[in-house]
Order: structure tokens, then C-alpha cells, then sequence
């Protein structure tokens, strides 16, 4: 299978092998992608030889334009607002945790958290093969309706946007341009899709992930960068096959500007998620939640 580039994805100075995917908004400048890499929506990614069957989750960042060569193995994944320095080696079959910051080299087959990342444990893994994204990438590349929704009466979504999600709910819901918005019933959950109730606001450039099903609560407000991810990997297997987290979010929860929300989670009514937060687990009614909140996902 050949290479899937999106439109609106930027590869330039860069050799992308078979079967890669590169989806819509992503920056790879001079790289190397092996078999079967996935680079998801808005990651930036330069000055990085990345192994086979690796995955880079959307807004992760790796290395810089000219920097030292950022060298990541074979089945590694590199989850939601990661960033990953230049020069760093990042081992095979590793895993580096939603908005962690990797600073120092990672060995194989470790789980590292934190701003600066730190291993968390090991992997014991069932040998069950490297990651396939073949399966997923089929289902996208025979869809005839991509990017043709009909949104709900009384959205509103601003210009520049990519939806190919089912979107359901209430009226008066406005989201700001650059939306790009994914999850539906024919994709790998039956979940999938994006319901919002009356009165949801959401700023510009926000990433709604919605193939395990996202649910935002009435007159819910959140600012600009939000990212949502209704879905993970199962860390427990080589292949880390694709897992639904549906992501319940209250009503009149305030949520920051840059925030990443990242299922399955359910964030309680009024909650308060602060600029920059990075979500991986439940949030309770009432309360403000700031920095990374490991709770039942690394």
C-alpha cells in the first residue's frame, strides 16, 4: 500500500515508506518515516528518522528544523502534545505519554511521563507483531463523503475546517475556525462521533478525535488548541491495537486555552481544566485541574 498523505499536510525534504499515513495539518521536513508510520493531525515533526510502524499522535512535536537528528525505533508511541528534543533516541517498542517532555534518551520497551519525562516502568508486552495502521487507513481512503457534513441546526463552525465526524446535539453551539473533527458510526467504534449540547463554545484550532465518542455538556466554554481524544492504544500488546475511551465532559465546565483532554475520562459539571492541562482521567464536579493529571492512562 503506498504512502497517505492528507491534503493539508506539509512533507517536504523527507522519504515516507509504504503504507505511512500522514494526516491533515502535520509538518514532517527532513525526515525519514519507516513502513507503516503514523504522524497524526497537526504534529510537527523534523530532523527524525522514525522506525517501523511507529505513531505520533496529533500535536506531538519531535525535534527541530536543522537541530540534531531525533532517532525513534521500530513500534514506539509518541502520544497527544509529546514533545520529543532534538537528538534524543527514543527506543523501540517505547512509549512516551501525552504531553511529556523527553529531554534525555529512552530505552526500549519503557513508559515515560512527566515534564521532564521520567520512566514509569517497563512493557510486558504479548508478542503479537508491530502496529498496523492498514486497517484504519482502508476505512478512511474508501470514504466517498469525507469533509461533506451536514452540521446539526443552529452550529456554527468557522472557516478553514476539516469534519468528517457525525455531529449530534442541541442548537446555538459555536466553534472557531480551523476545526478539524473526526469520529464516526462506520469507523473502528460504532461510538464514534461528536454530541454537544445547547450553548457549547469552543475557540479556534481545536482537534476533536471523536472515533470513541465525545460528549460536551450544555453551555461548556473552552478556549483555543483544545484537543480531544476519545481513544488509546493497548500498551499490553506489540501491535498496541486501537482502544475506544469515550470522553464525558459536563455542563459549564470551563476549559483553558491549549487544553488535552485524552479518554476514557468523564470530567464532572463546572469543572475548571486550566491553560495547558493535559487530562488522562477522571476530573471531579467543581474542581480545577492544572499541569498533567495522570490518572487511569499513561
Amino acid at each position: 500500500m503506498p504512502a497517505f498523505v492528507e491534503a493539508g499536510a506539509n512533507v517536504s525534504h523527507s522519504s515516507v515508506a509504504a503504507g505511512s499515513w500522514v494526516r491533515h495539518g502535520a509538518e514532517v521536513v527532513g525526515c525519514t518515516l519507516g513502513q507503516g508510520v503514523f504522524v497524526g493531525f497537526r504534529s510537527r515533526v523534523a530532523s527524525a528518522a522514525i522506525g517501523t510502524g511507529t505513531m505520533v499522535a496529533s500535536l506531538a512535536s519531535i525535534g527541530e528544523p536543522g537541530g540534531d537528528r531525533v532517532t525513534i525505533g521500530a513500534g514506539a508511541w509518541i502520544a497527544a502534545r509529546a514533545v520529543v528534543a532534538p537528538g534524543v533516541t527514543v527506543g523501540d517498542g517505547a512509549v512516551v505519554a501525552a504531553g511529556a517532555h523527553v529531554v534525555a534518551d529512552v530505552p526500549p520497551d519503557s513508559i515515560v511521563v512527566g515534564r521532564p519525562a521520567r520512566v514509569l516502568r517497563r512493557r510486558e508486552v504479548v508478542e503479537d507483531g508491530l502496529p498496523d495502521i492498514s486497517p484504519i487507513v482502508a476505512i478512511v481512503r474508501s470514504r466517498k463523503n469525507s469533509n461533506a457534513v451536514v452540521l446539526p441546526d443552529g452550529w456554527r463552525v468557522g472557516a478553514r475546517s476539516l469534519l468528517d465526524a457525525e455531529f449530534k446535539g442541541g442548537s446555538d453551539v459555536v466553534i472557531g475556525a480551523g476545526l478539524i473533527a473526526l469520529g464516526r458510526a462506520d469507523g473502528p467504534s460504532s461510538a464514534g462521533g461528536v454530541r454537544a449540547a445547547d450553548g457549547v463554545r469552543i475557540g479556534e484550532e481545536a482537534t476533536l478525535e471523536g472515533g470513541g465518542g465525545i460528549g460536551i455538556g450544555a453551555f461548556t466554554e473552552a478556549g483555543a488548541g483544545l484537543q480531544i481524544l476519545s481513544s488509546g492504544h493497548d500498551l499490553r500488546h506489540r501491535s498496541l491495537p486501537w482502544e475506544a475511551g469515550a470522553v464525558s465532559i459536563g455542563a459549564r465546565v470551563r476549559i483553558g486555552h491549549d487544553v488535552t483532554i485524552v479518554g476514557p475520562c468523564r470530567i464532572g459539571d463546572g469543572a475548571v481544566l486550566t491553560d495547558g492541562a493535559v487530562v488522562l482521567g477522571n476530573v471531579p464536579a467543581h474542581s480545577i485541574t492544572s499541569g498533567v493529571l495522570e490518572g487511569n492512562r499513561p
